[in-house]
């Protein structure tokens, strides 16, 4: 029986110092992924303190930042171009009260219904419409709130009202004309 039981006990201890290692090994694994997680939220703090140091002293650094600074004005000017060139492309402008996007050439938000500054470039447009401003008479934009073009508010009607009372004048022409 002696070999049955030093066979056993081997087993078990093999076992054990299986389930010990698999235990470790999880837990590095489990340490592996804390620290790259901090790791990851110290990248994302660096990049915050970045963004808020060139917000803060954009006009006041040190010399040894000049460079890093010039950069990023640099490519937040190019974007800026390549905003304006998006915007020339789809026809819009954006607000400059709340930055909603308003068809070239409106003269007031259809959004908030602030005044639009007009340039020598823009000219009207015709946007597909949906609705006409019963103040001066324009098309705007489905939905809108103002009127591009005279600043009224737009009275919202729903489609499906919109529809019905078509309907019922269409009968109702229907019916006078028998």
């Amino acid at each position: 029986m002696g070999f049955f039981d030093d066979l056993g006990k081997k087993v078990t201890d093999a076992s054990q110092k299986a389930m010990q290692k698999t235990q470790e090994m999880s837990e590095m694994a489990r340490l592996n992924s804390l620290i790259s997680q901090n790791e990851n939220k110290i990248k994302n703090a660096y990049g915050q303190i970045g963004q808020l140091f060139v917000e803060l002293c954009r006009d006041d650094y040190k010399p040894e930042f000049e460079e890093l600074m010039a950069t990023v004005i640099g490519l937040e000017q190019e974007n800026d171009t390549y905003r304006k060139q998006l915007q020339d492309m789809k026809g819009i402008q954006k607000c400059e009260q709340c930055g909603a996007e308003v068809p070239k050439g409106a003269a007031f938000c259809n959004s908030c219904g602030a005044p639009i500054a007009q340039t020598d470039e823009q000219e009207t447009t015709d946007e597909a419409a949906g609705q006409i401003c019963e103040q001066c008479g324009a098309e705007v934009p489905e939905g809108a709130a103002f009127c591009n073009f005279c600043g009224a508010p737009i009275a919202q009607t729903d489609k499906q009202e919109t529809a019905d009372e078509a309907a019922d004048e269409a009968a109702d022409d229907e019916t006078e004309g028998e």
